[in-house]
């Protein structure tokens, strides 16, 4: 056992009552783990939604936030929600000072760490992130000229960095062009089907000879082909083509930009990813999302102290081309999560950011959170 789970376990052991709250998905997914690690079964459960309160999950009563409040000072809570604010701050006000945070890994909900919050940390300002300025630096974003892609490039231009935009046509980009230019920067739009690895590796090799250095890269460029009415009739040029554009093509990206990053000692990288899963029809590009996470999770390790970091963002569901009009996010709620892999100056190497836990949040709070959330403290 880690010397955190020690000191989380001593804190719940020694507390007369200890309390889940928030009942989802994620506490589905995970209440054996949390058990496990805090070394009880929880005594309640806690939620804000009405029709919860008083009914058993995981043979467990759930009570309301009054009733926690009259235990406040026996209770240990745990807030087991990813977007844990809202929640952290009622707690706060009901008394409670012995709150953790699950802080979870990846897509498929596993307890990374929890996280101890004090009432001193006021307005949840837990850890200062300093940002690195990408003032004058360059920026290869695939997939530029429209949705995820697009707003990576407004919101990069604004910050001052230089952009190389791809799309498949040069004229696709014209448009985010003339926004980029608007701030400053230079932007430079160069075009390449990613089907084609011929076309990708004519413009890595063109890279070289249009700009000094790509500092930053956002693999954003990927398909998702029509879903079939059922699984069993996917086609294998759904898969062939899913995986040269959302596996290979950012990995040769890596492969030939990476390096002269590492002599220079600094860059960063970041992919996007999916949290897809559960939905056969979509298999092709689900399986290409994944082999893009394996290559990430495995070379992200021997990156460490080269001063290049490579990351995993997980837009969420959006409303763009790809995701759909039914999808639940505005593809503008990226911002600010987008951008942490490229402006946090900590190591977040070979770590998966889910954009939409920062929606609604500026700049600067969402990189503290990340900076809290990502970053593990140094023991006593």
């Amino acid at each position: 056992m880690s010397q955190s789970s020690t000191k989380i376990r001593q804190t719940t052991e020694h507390a007369k009552y200890v309390c889940l709250f928030g009942i989802g998905q994620l506490l589905a997914d995970c209440y054996r783990q949390l058990s496990l690690i805090i070394g009880r079964e929880p005594d309640f459960l806690c939620d804000n939604a009405p029709e919860k309160w008083g009914e058993l999950f995981f043979s467990t009563k759930c009570i309301s936030p009054l009733q926690l409040a009259d235990l406040h000072e026996e209770t240990v809570v745990i807030i087991t929600i990813k977007n844990y604010e809202l929640v952290y701050r009622q707690l706060s006000e009901m008394g409670c000072n012995k709150v953790f945070i699950v802080c979870y890994d990846r897509c498929y909900n596993t307890v990374a760490d929890l996280k101890r919050i004090d009432t001193t940390d006021a307005e949840l300002s837990f850890r200062s992130s300093s940002a690195i300025s990408v003032k004058d630096r360059w920026t290869f974003i695939t997939g530029a000229a429209r949705g995820v892609g697009r707003e990576i490039a407004i919101q990069m231009a604004m910050l001052g960095s230089n952009i190389i935009a791809h799309s498949r046509s040069i004229s696709h980009t014209e448009e985010i062009g003339d926004i980029c230019a608007s701030s400053g920067v230079r932007f430079i739009p160069v075009a390449a089907e990613f089907s084609n690895l011929v076309e990708l590796e004519t413009i890595l090799d063109q890279l070289i000879f249009l700009v000094p250095q790509i500092d930053i890269v956002f693999n954003n460029a990927g398909i998702s082909p029509p879903c079939p009415s059922e699984f069993w009739n996917s086609s294998p040029d759904d898969y062939i083509d899913s995986y040269k554009v959302n596996t290979v093509a950012p990995i040769r990206i890596c492969q030939r930009l990476i390096p002269p990053m590492i002599k220079r000692g600094f860059g960063r990288v970041i992919n996007i990813t999916s949290s897809i899963q559960k939905r056969p029809a979509e298999m092709a590009y689900a399986c290409s999302k994944s082999a893009l996470n394996k290559f990430v999770h495995d070379l992200a390790p021997s990156l460490q102290g080269t001063g290049v970091m490579m990351s995993l963002l997980d837009p969420g569901w959006l409303r763009t081309d790809m995701g759909g009009a039914v999808a639940p996010n505005p593809v503008e709620s990226v911002v600010p999560g987008v951008l942490l892999g490229a402006l946090l100056d900590c190591d977040i190497n070979g770590h998966w950011i889910d954009a939409q836990e920062y929606a609604g949040l500026d700049l600067p709070t969402a990189m503290r959170k990340a900076g809290f959330y990502h970053i593990a403290k140094k023991e006593d």
